[in-house]
């Protein structure tokens, strides 16, 4: 599978390093140079420096068809327009992005941008591990 990633954050350092050990072609776009250095030593990908929303850098890297896009740089209105490139001009099956407000993230999904929004994944994680522990989900001790 051919993936491409926007961002070298935490985050797309991650999925690069987790995909290319999965023996996936993986290809890493940031505009920070410094950024695409913390690939891992084994990252067997491409790397390129490049802006989320320079047509120039899409050109070469969709040159060859993409099998995923992830959009997950700090930048919500990068990381929208970003996968709307990839999904409308590029015709990348599946593309997804971070978003981090809750509200932009359930409209672009009502749009059909797969997104993922960190703001209510974590929110959703808290409140279950402060939730009191209903009887009936209580393990029998004997």
């Amino acid at each position: 599978m051919r993936v491409v990633i926007l961002g070298c954050g935490r985050l797309g350092l991650r999925l690069a390093a987790k995909l290319t050990k999965e023996g996936n072609r993986v290809v890493v776009i940031d505009k920070n140079q410094n950024s695409l250095h913390k690939l891992d030593r084994d990252f067997s990908g491409e790397a390129l420096q490049g802006d989320g929303v320079n047509m120039e850098i899409y050109q070469s890297v969709f040159s060859e068809k993409a099998d995923v896009f992830f959009a997950v740089t700090n930048s919500d209105n990068t990381n929208i327009m970003a996968a709307e490139i990839a999904r409308q001009k590029y015709k990348v099956e599946k593309t997804i992005a971070r978003i981090g407000d809750p509200i932009r993230a359930k409209a672009f999904e009502e749009l059909g941008i797969e997104t993922v929004c960190p703001t209510t994944m974590c929110e959703k994680k808290l409140l279950k591990m402060i939730s009191p522990v209903k009887p009936q989900d209580r393990e029998e001790v004997d």
